[in-house]
């Protein structure tokens, strides 16, 4: 057999394999860079970023003793918006560089715990879960700077996570929960005035909404084989697909590449990047981000805190897109060797 058929062989096994990014153990909430080559993880309670390959790994703060979850990129890259616990023992936003120097508490004087943050496209606000008077999350946005809070939705009874901005900064896609219809994904105006549930019709809890970067699709998770996978649809409701084939194990937290040909998951023990079906992948270009509306300083009132069990986090098995498909790789490519070594 000709040395270039044997290379061949190894570059398809790669491309087999390549499907998947195993980085330490415990992975949670990776997402990629703005410019698509870095991802930033949670593993064992600490922010790791590395090349979207799984190289050159590194914990962003290594000398921090204090647990961190929920990263978010700055637009420019050059920040990491992160939940952590300050002085008071709350969890808090924090913003901290990308080389892991000048972290600081983004709204020292906000007296409620804060989960989940998201920026806008545009960089100049947060969005992000904290409770309300009556103890139930629900989102809140503020200025880039942390001023200017104030609920989104007041009036609205459910309680929100995940908040996830659209790519031109004008709508917000979230996670309802409350004990009539569980848990579904709503997509809101910025400006908390009006609001639409995404499939209405679809009977299953649905988690982690994730707009695509040219915001014609959303990434979300739902329990529709009795394990969590990663389902992408538009966002008119039509159009469901998975995004892999896995059988076994589960797939949360789904994060879209900047160029929306990629989606980035966690299974619990590694994150993994799995391309997004040819049929889903837009040519749209992505939108070009415009500003938020003003958000006018509010005050609000301090209201006994109660311990807070963050609902998006699970204890996942291990799960690989396409595991049928390496398998069968790897089988074909060692039967072929025995049969050169033969010859």
């Amino acid at each position: 057999m000709a040395k270039s058929m044997i290379q061949g062989m190894m570059v398809v096994l790669i491309m087999l394999i390549g499907t998947q990014v195993a980085m330490g153990s415990v992975v949670y909430s990776a997402s990629f860079s703005p410019d698509g080559s870095q991802l930033i993880f949670v593993s064992h309670e600490k922010l790791h970023i590395s090349n979207v390959d799984g190289t050159n790994e590194r914990i962003l703060m290594p000398d921090e003793q204090k647990k961190e979850f929920s990263p978010v990129w700055s637009p420019d890259g050059e920040k990491i918006y992160f939940i952590s616990y300050n002085k008071q023992g709350k969890e808090k936003i924090f913003v901290v560089n990308v080389d892991g120097t000048n972290k600081r508490e983004l709204m020292p004087d906000e007296p409620k715990k804060q989960w989940a943050p998201d920026i806008s496209p545009d960089g100049t606000k947060i969005v992000y879960v904290s409770r309300d008077a009556g103890s139930n999350e629900k989102l809140y946005i503020a200025n880039i700077d942390g001023t200017g809070v104030r609920e989104l939705m007041p009036n609205d009874p459910y309680k929100k996570y995940s908040p996830d901005f659209s790519p031109d900064g004008s709508k917000i896609a979230y996670r309802s929960f409350n004990a009539a219809t569980l848990d579904k994904i709503f997509i809101m105006d910025v400006d908390g005035i009006e609001k639409r549930e995404l499939m209405p019709n679809d009977p299953y809890k649905k988690y982690s909404p994730d707009f695509s970067p040219d915001g014609s699709k959303i990434a979300y998770v739902a329990s529709e084989t009795n394990l969590e996978k990663v389902y992408i649809v538009g966002i008119d409701g039509n159009g469901k697909q998975r995004l892999t084939t896995a059988k076994d194990g589960r797939e949360f937290s789904p994060h879209w590449s900047p160029d929306g040909t990629k989606i980035v998951y966690s299974d619990g023990t590694a994150a993994k990047v799995a391309p997004v079906p040819p049929e889903l992948v837009s040519p749209t270009p992505t939108p070009t981000p415009t500003p938020t509306p003003e958000i006018f300083t509010t005050s609000t009132t301090p209201t006994p805190e109660e311990t807070h069990t963050r609902t998006d986090t699970r204890t996942d098995d291990e799960s690989t897109p396409g595991f049928e498909s390496i398998g069968t790789g790897i089988v074909l490519l060692v039967h072929l060797l025995m049969r050169w070594r033969r010859s």
